[in-house]
């Protein structure tokens, strides 16, 4: 039997500080008396000089005390000269899935470019991407682990595409390179399946916590009849049925069933009927975004006027947004990018400055946040700038990882082990979409530590 642990609603606003004027204010009580001086004009205009000087290093201070808090330099930092590390990058830029994660590789040189101009490198080595479309098939996938590997001498992988994972966890543990984080849509959770490699390093949820997510926003909002659409053309779409029914029930809220709808059909007017007939009020877009969209279409027109769901790497906003009148609410499975605070807001302004990237979905936060991952422990356990990385390095350095949140970027402690499967991740960011403008609902503690928009939720599982 499913359990959610559920705690007090609420909605967190995050606040700031103001800044400190009494050094200005003792500069210019210094400049008054020194007029008083014998010396006259001349010592008036060496307090005045004096002020201005240390007017000067104020901002300096304040200056540098804002870099260190959003993790910017403002301005190049010193060229990193040891040896180059290279990371690949397996997403879909094309294909049924490319609509959701076609920005990941402008993501990742992004801040590849960011890291290599304001941040030194990593540990002092020049770091580079090289990213594969995997068309949105295992096969494509497989392909293009192999060409990371075999021809680009990768020292670890991201993977951003929910065909990937599971088609290339075997090719990767036999070759030793580790996979470094990504959105774990498919990973078994803790006992399911013990083979699961200990170099597959998960950095995001993945079900039964995300498929339970849309559960948990449905309810937050205040609706009670749970419907759900999902993907005709992966039979694991089909089976996150067996979730919503027993999370239905723990949380509260009625589930009314599913459809399924294929990005191909003609037409969605029967499924949207079937789900308005079995009197649902919140309706799961569990499918890529395009057929998302024309699900949306096709049941507003029936009549539907209840808000809608979506999960993880389908939110994106550039798709959402321009929907007039659209409700969505669901849960990501990579940082809010609205939030206000400090390591979002150096996300946000590396991706403006490093090429103008929309980074405004989670398959793009959740790559940001794997690579940072990847930057904090090569710099704190990883070789010198002088000695070659390799992938042993990467496994070894990830072992010691021990609860880390990338002061909010991963939504719970992360921890690695060096045996067994790793670590299942039970967080998430729970969001509610209106009026185009997306806003964190927070269920209970928070589960990275973090406060306003930045906090995760959990789902836990009990029997």
């Amino acid at each position: 039997m499913l359990v959610a642990t559920l705690g007090v609603l609420s909605l967190v606003a995050a606040s700031c500080g103001g800044d400190d004027d009494d050094a200005a204010d003792t500069a210019t009580t210094s400049a008054e008396g020194a007029t008083e001086a014998t010396e006259g004009d001349a010592a008036t205009t060496a307090a005045e000089t004096t002020a201005a000087e240390e007017d000067v290093a104020t901002t300096e201070a304040e200056t540098e005390t804002t870099e260190a808090e959003t993790g910017t330099t403002g301005g190049a930092a010193e060229e990193p000269t040891g040896t180059p590390v290279k990371i690949g990058v397996i997403y879909a830029e094309t294909g049924r899935t490319g609509g959701t994660y076609n920005t990941v590789d402008d993501v990742a040189n992004a801040w590849a470019e960011w890291v290599n101009t304001e941040q030194g490198g990593v540990n002092g080595h020049p770091v580079e991407i090289a990213a594969v479309d995997d068309t949105s098939t295992g096969e494509g996938a497989v392909a293009a682990a192999r060409e990371l590997v075999e021809t680009e001498g990768v020292v670890g992988i991201v993977i951003q595409d929910s065909a990937a994972e599971v088609a290339t966890v075997d090719y990767l543990a036999e070759q030793g390179v580790p996979y470094i984080g990504g959105t774990a849509n498919n990973r078994p959770v803790d006992g399911g399946d013990t083979s699961w490699p200990n170099t597959h390093f998960v950095t995001a949820p993945s079900n039964p916590g995300t498929a339970a997510g849309t559960l948990l926003a449905a309810s937050a909002i205040g609706q009670t009849a749970y419907g759900a659409t999902v993907c005709a053309e992966v039979p694991a779409c089909a089976e996150a049925g067996q979730l919503y029914q027993p999370v239905a029930d723990a949380v509260g809220i009625e589930y009314v069933g599913l459809v399924t709808v294929g990005a191909a059909d003609p037409s969605y007017t029967a499924p949207c009927l079937e789900m308005i007939a079995k009197g649902a009020d919140f309706i799961n877009l569990g499918v890529a975004g395009e057929t998302g969209l024309r699900v949306i279409e096709e049941c507003t027109i029936q009549g539907y006027q209840g808000p809608f769901g979506a999960a993880n790497n389908t939110v994106v906003a550039s798709q959402f947004e321009p929907v007039e009148g659209l409700r969505l609410a669901g849960v990501i499975n990579g940082f809010p990018w609205w939030a206000d605070a400090p390591p979002v807001d150096a996300y946000n302004t590396a991706l403006e400055t490093y090429g103008g990237v929309d980074g405004r979905n989670p398959s793009a936060t959740s790559t940001w946040a794997a690579l940072e991952l990847f930057r904090k422990a090569m710099t704190e356990y990883g070789p010198a700038a002088d000695a070659e990385v390799t992938a042993t390095d990467v496994v070894d350095s990830y072992y010691q990882v021990q609860d880390e949140t990338l002061d909010g970027l991963l939504p719970s402690p992360i921890s690695f082990v060096p045996e067994g499967p790793q670590p299942y991740v039970p967080c998430f960011w729970l969001f509610d979409m209106q009026d185009a403008e997306f806003s964190t609902v927070t269920l209970g503690d928070s589960g990275n530590g973090a406060t306003g928009d930045l906090q995760s939720s959990c789902f836990s599982l009990g029997g």
